[in-house]
């Protein structure tokens, strides 16, 4: 399966597992990071070859069923950057990359969505009207020639109405199977970003390149890199 159609698929299984809630309904992203696109991160040419792994927990608990929709929607924003080609966990058996690239999401409940999924009499609340939050915290670190890079303490959030709901005048909504989606690439890019500000991803990518030219394994041999 291609990855734009796993990523359809994907999106239909982040409804149900990690939105916690249902149609009708829309969502709208929290202003705890600004909006990005892709060119506000600077394409490598070629990009960094890294292994992906990924965590999804829920309040601080690893929630397995989280981890193929994280890493799908990972996957998709890595490569769509230009920054990093992502090596998928089975085919990095046989092709290990330059590293690893790590991402952890911790996603803090609405305690009024578990208690309605739980329940399963949700139903009744929609038609009341209400406003969902969730609520996320994003680690990612970057592993290559003996060097780890790492941004921690990522928060954003996306709100869900459902129901009888007004939202606010000027604020973008978009169906709530994409709200995840659009949450995670505002933080991949902005962790991205940041390291290519500080110049972290820039040198990372630039003894890579050498190691490379000479032939060396980066992550085992790097006296050339002490001379």
């Amino acid at each position: 399966m291609n990855l734009s159609r796993r990523i359809i698929l994907t999106s239909v299984i982040v409804s149900f597992v990690l939105v916690g809630c249902a149609s009708p309904s829309v969502s709208f992203l929290g202003a705890s990071i600004p909006k990005l696109a892709y060119d506000d991160v600077k394409k490598r040419n070629p990009p960094l070859r890294l292994q992906l792994v990924v965590e999804f927990q829920r309040n601080g608990e690893h929630f397995p069923m989280g981890d193929i929709p994280l890493r799908d929607y990972a996957a998709q924003i890595f490569t769509e950057s230009g920054v990093i080609y992502p090596i998928d966990v089975v085919s990095a058996v046989d092709d290990p990359g330059d590293g690893t690239v790590k991402v952890v999401l911790n996603n803090i409940a609405d305690k009024d969505t578990l208690a309605a999924e739980e329940s399963g009499l949700a139903l009744p609340r929609w038609m009341v009207g209400k406003m969902i939050t969730d609520a996320y915290d994003m680690s990612i670190s970057i592993t290559a020639g003996g060097k780890t890079i790492s941004r921690n303490d990522i928060h954003h959030a996306f709100h869900t109405a459902v129901g009888n709901m007004e939202i606010p005048r000027g604020v973008e909504v978009f169906p709530t199977n994409v709200a995840f989606g659009r949450m995670l690439k505002s933080m991949i890019l902005w962790a991205l970003r940041d390291m290519q500000r500080s110049g972290e991803l820039s040198w990372l990518g630039s003894q890579l390149n050498i190691a490379g030219r000479f032939n060396l394994n980066p992550a085992v041999d790097r006296s050339f890199m002490r001379l």
